[in-house]
């Protein structure tokens, strides 16, 4: 691929024969006889090219696109750039890498602009999806202060291991506990209790996820509005960085955001969260977590 800076944008020739139709190119400039003028490209190949000083014509697979002060165009790599024009090239690289990645930069934010109707539909969507979500998590995490504490404290057993298995304590049969002596694990005129697995959580992971949907929704969304709000070619180079770095791999991040809310809809279920209620003793606390089971969706 070569790509060619010029005063509107980006410019991006299919071919390395585009490159030689270019008026004024040539491949044997001696570098001796030309000063350089600016850099107007870069490029590069699958397979090596020569370079296009006659005082090297070393294949090379990637390199800049040069201007010479009477007006012929060629190709040289950095090494050749340095060696040859020393500081004038690399003063001139420093120019044109920072314009070709501020062209890039727009260039990128103009697609993204483009399709900014769709973007912000998917935005709101995962936003009103989540949403049905955060208030059980809220619950379970015992922030409302209306969930049984022995619930909230065997989720957060379960977010530390990472194991959704529900675990239950009970005292010991005659039999379990004569096993327990005979094997040293009891000791005689101590009780026993046993733990075991009463019930098992799907998506335990997905409690996680309800920060990480905030976090990535409170970077992304202000960055999309702003990109909505004004226009890519007349805003500042400090915005654009930081919405370009925001909205980098902007799919990606809106297909991961997406996965958490479907994670989040499996695991706040009344199907899955009901066996929670095994472990719940009282009748008051009861009461509570039926409103709490009242509140979730059903499994589809």
């Amino acid at each position: 691929m070569i790509t060619i800076s010029v005063e509107r944008g980006l410019v991006r020739l299919k071919s390395w024969d585009d490159m030689l139709e270019t008026p004024g190119f040539k491949r044997d400039i001696d570098p001796k006889n030309v000063q350089l003028k600016e850099i107007i490209g870069v490029y590069a190949f699958d397979s090596k090219q020569p370079c296009g000083l006659k005082s090297c014509r070393q294949p090379h697979g990637n390199g800049y696109l040069v201007t010479t002060t009477d007006g012929q165009v060629t190709n040289l790599g950095s090494v050749c750039g340095k060696n040859n024009f020393s500081v004038t090239f690399i003063n001139l690289r420093k120019v044109f890498d920072r314009e070709f990645r501020a062209k890039e930069r727009r260039e990128r934010l103009e697609n993204i602009k483009s399709r900014l109707p769709s973007v912000i539909s998917r935005i709101e969507s995962i936003k009103a999806e989540a949403s049905q979500f955060y208030s059980a998590i809220r619950h379970l995490a015992g922030d409302s202060g209306s969930m049984p504490q022995i619930v909230v404290e065997s989720v957060r057993n379960m977010r530390r291991t990472g194991d959704g298995a529900i675990l239950q304590t009970r005292r010991a049969t005659k039999k379990e506990q004569d096993l327990a002596l005979a094997t040293g694990n009891a000791r005689q005129g101590t009780p026993y209790h046993v733990t075991e697995i009463v019930g098992r959580l799907s998506g335990i992971g997905a409690i996680a996820t309800t920060t990480t949907l905030r976090n990535t929704l409170q970077d992304l969304e202000p960055a999309i509005r702003k990109l909505e709000s004004v226009s890519v070619e007349t805003m500042n180079e400090k915005d654009a960085r930081h919405i370009d770095k925001v909205t980098g791999g902007l799919d990606s991040r809106l297909d991961q955001l997406q996965q958490a809310v479907d994670s989040l809809r499996s695991f706040a279920t009344k199907q899955n969260l009901s066996q929670l209620a095994v472990l719940i003793e009282l009748q008051s606390d009861k009461r509570l977590f039926a409103i709490f089971l009242d509140s979730l969706p059903s499994e589809k």
